[in-house]
């Protein structure tokens, strides 16, 4: 059936147009890929066929200038016919066709300035792309959908704040970025029934976005909602129908999801979503960084080394895995350690302190078939280091690297005496004391060689990369490990106050230039703390030096951190995780005059609370079915994995208070 066509002066001039590019096509026009006019209040196209024009995001309105819309208005923008699990792929593209954005001026919404946003993404794929947990993005697809105006606004919108937040995008931009965040969490929990892949990029990094603010409990809920995204868009496995850049993009968001789980339940079995993920996410490892730019397609590895041929150890390393795969493989391997640390201290029997050494073993030799299996420009060394100095992949380069150190501080933090993450001494007295001495010295040795990492990193200077918030947590707790050794007299002869409190300060620059944020800022001053008061070791810890009960000291134990409620005697102390063999050989502690110190750390677990009888309590007037604590619940550091020390004022964990996560 024909459309009849009036053949009048009018419709004629306005059907023929010039055709000419435009910056931005309506929602018909783009579905159907006709060149679009591009005239307002609707296009020539849509005039001439009686159709209600849309026009998907522009790009030329003003930026934000009030507080983010309730998510309730922005649940009536999106037409009704929108995908219920839409997978997001489509062509070679690796983003989302999604859910169609408000025009501009819908629901008295305006969208981001043109430049700002151009200014943005630059900013993010030069300075913060090169973070494994953001490295999902692909930029040539991501600024083609922009350009041709169907990229999500709530992806738009967190590329903006995260970039705001890590970079200097100009005055007032973090107060913006803030703005940006908030609506982009706001759309993207108003189509929470409808997940998509861009809107689970958005929330991804909503998640981060939160951490560096500091902003715990915000980001361990919206974590939650994010695992269920992918769980709902079968993530977690492969997708043979996509093609391979979409493919290889759904890889990196589902590895980037599990290593943000894995820092959230740093080894706690029931905070985990993806506890084993060896069992739980059936993709393979993500490619190397050029695959991916330039749409490369390669296969690549599980999870787990593959065995070499002959069954003896592991196959060399192919050229398809890059950083971005051993970076997740550290960190599952990190994740285990944790596991097995955490088990050991909380349910340790006889039997479990027989196998220790023995898993302990398996761990270590799994770390050092780790760094054997690096081809020789992955390896670490100082001309590796120089040679990427202007590279992209720097950030990535450095903290693969620093995390195989932390996890040795992770496996041998278990024999420091008087760490809150250490067995108890009664426990430790029944251990080979030589096996305990030279996991010690490891630790000691992995901690000196980290500080001398932080000190080749800092001879960069303007070009050190842009780090997530693990350099300067690691950088904490390479501090602490230092310190525990120089107090308690169990370091070697390079183990002075002068040395240690130099290899501290070294960390502590490292961690002010490698990222900023209120998240960072704390550990800074967490960092400054141990070097003006040190740590605080139990009197009775049997390794501690003798002290001078009535000499002066250097240290003020009301400096040191807050008092954990219940254990008046206890001070909380961050976790420590390293390992590596001490270049100097391992003698007694040198003479030396320590100040009057103590580690005082609590117990695990504090005595078990009564069952509440079955009538009115303190929480409220009479038995109820819904009592509840009405302070809401917190969330501190801990649960990622750092347990940074002191909790004090300028540290406080995160509490919820409502739906604004």
């Amino acid at each position: 059936m024909g459309v009849e066509v009036v053949q009048t002066d009018a419709a004629v001039s306005r059907i023929a147009i010039p055709r000419r590019r435009v910056r931005r096509a309506c929602q018909n026009c783009h579905e159907k890929k006709a060149r679009c006019s591009g005239s307002t209040p609707s296009c020539d196209r849509c005039s001439a066929q009686g159709l209600q024009c849309v026009y998907l995001p522009g790009k030329r309105s003003l930026p934000l200038t009030g507080p983010p819309q309730a998510s309730g208005a922005s649940a009536a923008v999106h037409p009704p016919d929108s995908p219920s699990c839409d997978d997001g792929h489509s062509g070679r593209s690796a983003f989302a066709s999604g859910t169609v954005s408000p025009a501009p001026g819908s629901a008295g919404r305006t969208e981001p300035d043109e430049d700002l946003v151009l200014r943005a993404f630059d900013a993010f794929f030069r300075h913060v792309h090169h973070i494994p947990k953001f490295s999902f993005l692909h930029r040539a697809s991501l600024m083609e959908r922009y350009h041709a105006g169907s990229l999500d606004r709530s992806l738009v919108l967190a590329l903006i704040a995260i970039t705001a937040l890590l970079t200097d995008l100009g005055s007032g931009m973090s107060e913006y970025g803030n703005q940006c965040i908030e609506e982009a969490v706001g759309l993207c929990l108003a189509e929470i029934e409808k997940p998509s892949i861009v809107r689970l990029q958005a929330l991804v990094i909503a998640v981060e976005h939160r951490i560096f603010s500091r902003r715990f409990s915000g980001a361990f809920m919206l974590h939650a909602i994010a695992s269920r995204f992918a769980t709902a868009l079968r993530l977690n496995h492969e997708n043979p129908d996509l093609c391979f850049l979409a493919r290889e993009s759904r890889r990196r968001l589902m590895w980037s999801l599990y290593m943000i789980d894995s820092s959230i339940s740093a080894g706690q079995h029931d905070v985990a979503l993806w506890p084993d993920a060896e069992r739980q996410i059936h993709v393979h490892l993500p490619c190397n960084e050029r695959n991916f730019e330039f749409d490369l397609p390669e296969a690549t590895e599980p999870l787990r080394p593959p065995l070499s041929e002959t069954g003896m150890g592991t196959s060399p390393m192919p050229d398809a895995l890059g950083f971005m795969a051993l970076h997740v493989r550290i960190q599952w391997m990190r994740a285990r350690i944790l596991q097995c640390t955490s088990q050991a201290i909380t349910s340790w029997s006889q039997e479990d302190l027989t196998t220790l050494p023995l898993r302990c073993a398996e761990l270590l030799t799994e770390l050092e078939g780790f760094e054997e299996r690096l081809p020789p420009s992955f390896k670490w060394s100082e001309g590796n280091l120089r040679l990427r100095t202007y590279s992209p992949r720097l950030g990535i380069f450095v903290m693969t690297h620093v995390w195989w150190r932390q996890c040795h501080l992770d496996l041998y933090r278990l024999y420091l005496d008087g760490l809150r993450e250490a067995l108890p001494p009664s426990v430790l007295q029944q251990l080979d004391p030589n096996f305990v001495g030279r996991s010690r010295q490891s630790c000691y040795g992995h901690a000196r060689a980290m500080a001398d990492m932080f000190a080749q990193l800092l001879t960069l200077g303007s070009s050190a990369p842009v780090t997530d918030l693990d350099l300067p947590g690691c950088a904490f707790q390479c501090t602490r490990v230092l310190y525990h050794g120089l107090q308690t007299g169990t370091g070697d002869l390079t183990f002075t106050l002068e040395r240690v409190q130099e290899l501290s300060a070294v960390c502590l620059k490292a961690a002010q230039q490698s990222t900023t944020g209120p998240a960072s800022a704390s550990i800074q001053a967490d960092i400054e703390r141990i070097i003006t008061h040190g740590l605080q070791l139990p009197e009775g810890a049997p390794d501690s030096p003798a002290r001078d009960r009535h000499g002066p000291s250097t240290f003020t134990q009301s400096a040191i951190g807050t008092r954990v409620a219940g254990h008046p005697q206890a001070i909380q102390a961050p976790a420590a995780r390293y390992t590596f063999q001490p270049s100097v050989p391992t003698t007694s502690a040198p003479s030396m005059t320590l100040p009057n110190l103590a580690i005082i750390e609590p117990p695990l677990s504090g005595p078990v609370a009564p069952v509440a009888p079955s009538h009115a309590s303190g929480v409220t007037s009479g038995s109820n079915a819904f009592e509840e604590v009405l302070n809401g619940f917190n969330f501190g550091p801990e649960l990622y994995g750092m347990d940074w020390s002191t909790f004090s004022s300028g540290w406080p964990g995160q509490q919820f208070t409502g739906p604004n996560m």
